[in-house]
């Protein structure tokens, strides 16, 4: 599947965010090497506590794993309040997509539509893994 094709995907999931709270919504493509995706959008948690909301990308991997899928090949990562902007993913995202799909791919337009796309290692140097 081509980038371009996967990120009009995660452009779609954008659509179900509910973000009430930041107005930032974020949209999540995750394609897997036999050629599925789940799709996932950030969940904000009406009562405000930031460790309730749920992350895009963290959508995506959990429909994933629960479905039986865990062989990834890249994600679509797509955000913005209103029009799109560059969107890569948070911290704690990073280090999610690390634990589950160290060998990923992520994908992600910039202001004018250029795609920009890196390796976990590139995103997530020195990171947290069984060797600590």
């Amino acid at each position: 599947m081509t980038n371009e094709k996967l990120i009009e995907i995660a452009k779609e999931a954008r659509e179900n965010a509910r973000v009430d709270i930041s107005g930032f919504k974020v949209g999540a493509a995750l394609l897997t090497k036999d050629g599925k995706v789940f799709k996932g959008c950030n969940i904000e948690d009406p009562s405000g506590i930031g460790v309730t909301n749920i992350c895009a990308e963290r959508c995506a991997i959990v429909k994933a794993l629960s479905e039986g899928s865990d062989d990834f090949e890249k994600i679509a990562v797509v955000g913005g309040p209103d029009k799109l902007i560059f969107c890569a993913p948070c911290g704690a995202c990073r280090q999610y997509l690390n634990s589950w799909c160290r060998s990923i791919k992520v994908v992600m337009p910039d202001e004018n539509g250029k795609i920009k796309e890196y390796s976990m290692s590139e995103l997530l140097p020195y990171s947290f893994d069984e060797t600590f």
